[in-house]
């Protein structure tokens, strides 16, 4: 993954097709979390202040707030009338797979695995 200096919040929503608005936001939350950081100036914009092999899909929904949670109790075991529902370990045992999943792709995997139609999980483990 090259990446030549910052990149203009402007042109990611241009290519992405994503409001400039809303991007921001999510840069914002991106920048608190310690993944990217920014420059002012002419040649200002955003870069990640981590090394993009180091950060993974968990890290980027956590920064931006995306529930990872598949309970409706999160994780309390209080979905029922105070007590654990009948689903309540599928629900579970889902989200830890899912999680362990995410923490695996980098987004330097996501990136350099754009072309394919799936992200080979064999080699994630």
């Amino acid at each position: 993954m090259e990446i030549d200096g910052p990149v203009k919040v402007s042109k990611i929503a241009e290519m992405q097709s994503i409001e400039i608005t809303y991007l921001e936001q999510l840069f914002r939350k991106l920048r608190i979390a310690g993944l990217i950081d920014s420059t002012r100036g002419r040649n200002g914009g955003y870069f990640f202040a981590k090394d993009p092999t180091k950060i993974s899909v968990k890290d980027i929904m956590i920064a931006v707030e995306e529930d990872l949670d598949a309970t409706s109790c999160s994780g309390a075991s209080d979905c029922s009338d105070g007590k654990k529902c009948r689903t309540h370990t599928l629900w579970a045992s889902l989200n830890t797979v899912v999680v362990n999943y995410l923490e695996k792709i980098t987004l330097d995997t996501l990136v350099e695995s754009h072309d394919d139609h799936y992200i080979n999980v064999v080699n994630l483990r």
